[in-house]
């Protein structure tokens, strides 16, 4: 009954081998052609993460990019810095790196896990949450020097998890359910999903991200174009979903990723969604862009109107404007760890 979500994170993750465009040349570095699955701006600097253990850093805020050295060829789903020296990354079969140097040196932390680490989310330096498949779950209240194993009930593959405080949070993930926490993630309670689904049904309504705005007010995102929100961290309501006739654009595409940025929402996913909304979340359009109809799993905006959004085939689509205008850029690459990787 598990293989509709098994099938989704393959789609979105990639833990197939990588599909490669023939009519395109192959540049001399395949690590700028694997699928990209996380991306984060931190002021100037920017990190995305992907297939086969690659880690890309910009020090101009995505205009030019060098390959850091990677100690897995695990794929890589989720980065995340709390300022521009410390960060983590996560990833398959349990991978969880850590850097304080800002990905010079990237060292292998030990989870006791050997499950999919899909999302993460920090709170400061201090306290950090990561969530994964068959509830796979963890939280460290040191910086990362301690993870410890936190209970959910059920046995669910999670796909994002947010806090509004250190101790206020929820988690999002298979048959469309969500459960939340009032002490820090020491023990969840399912919340009520309009759209969780039994696993005897064999239906798939499951969910991929987690954005909040506010403490209380945030949205879920997953299969078929679905949007929830909740208005008071508590009730969810669907907003959108395929059948909706505000749901043309972008149709009934999966959406994968979503971030928030000068009063606007986005949310990317497969076959080149990239959908924006006011702050309200209410009604969803694809952002006028000529973007290739390539799968987006991850976008991320930094300050100044920077973003970057990012996706198989090593896509990555960069703004400067607050994602007014996108630009696609193309990347070339050299063998080696540190060579430089320059959007023309």
């Amino acid at each position: 009954m598990r293989l509709p979500f098994l099938w989704c994170v393959g789609l979105i993750f990639g833990l197939a081998p990588p599909i490669y465009d023939s009519s395109a040349a192959a540049p001399k570095n395949p690590a700028v052609t694997e699928n990209f699955y996380g991306v984060q701006i931190v002021g100037e600097k920017a990190w995305i993460v992907g297939y086969y253990g690659t880690i890309l850093y910009s020090a101009d805020r995505g205009l030019t990019w060098e390959i850091q050295n990677s100690p897995v060829r695990s794929a890589l789903f989720s980065v995340r810095f709390v300022d521009p020296a410390k960060g983590w990354v996560s990833g398959s079969h349990g991978a969880l790196l850590h850097t304080v140097d800002g990905g010079k040196n990237w060292r292998i932390q030990s989870t006791d896990t050997t499950d999919h680490l899909f999302g993460s989310f920090w709170l400061g330096e201090t306290h950090g949450w990561i969530v994964g498949s068959r509830g796979a779950t963890l939280r460290t209240d040191d910086a990362g020097r301690s993870w410890h194993e936190f209970t959910v009930p059920g046995d669910f593959t999670f796909s994002s998890v947010s806090f509004a405080n250190q101790t206020r949070g929820w988690i999002a993930g298979e048959f469309g359910v969500i459960f939340q926490t009032g002490d820090g993630g020491k023990s969840w309670q399912k919340q009520k999903s309009p759209v969780e689904v039994s696993i005897a049904s064999g239906e798939s309504r499951n969910l991929f991200a987690l954005q909040f705005t506010a403490p209380e007010k945030g949205w879920a995102f997953g299969l078929d174009g679905l949007i929830l929100q909740t208005r008071d961290g508590n009730r969810w309501e669907i907003v959108r979903q395929r059948n909706d006739a505000n749901s043309a654009a972008g149709g009934a595409n999966h959406l994968f990723a979503a971030a928030a940025s000068n009063n606007r929402l986005w949310a990317v996913g497969e076959r080149g969604t990239l959908l924006k909304s006011d702050l309200d979340g209410n009604v969803w359009r694809q952002a006028n862009s000529a973007i290739p109809r390539l799968s987006l799993n991850a976008i991320a905006f930094g300050n100044d109107g920077i973003g970057l959004a990012v996706g198989n085939r090593g896509i990555i689509l960069r703004t400067e404007d607050h994602g007014a205008t996108w630009k696609r850029l193309k990347l070339t690459g050299q063998s080696g760890a540190k060579d430089s990787t320059r959007a023309p």
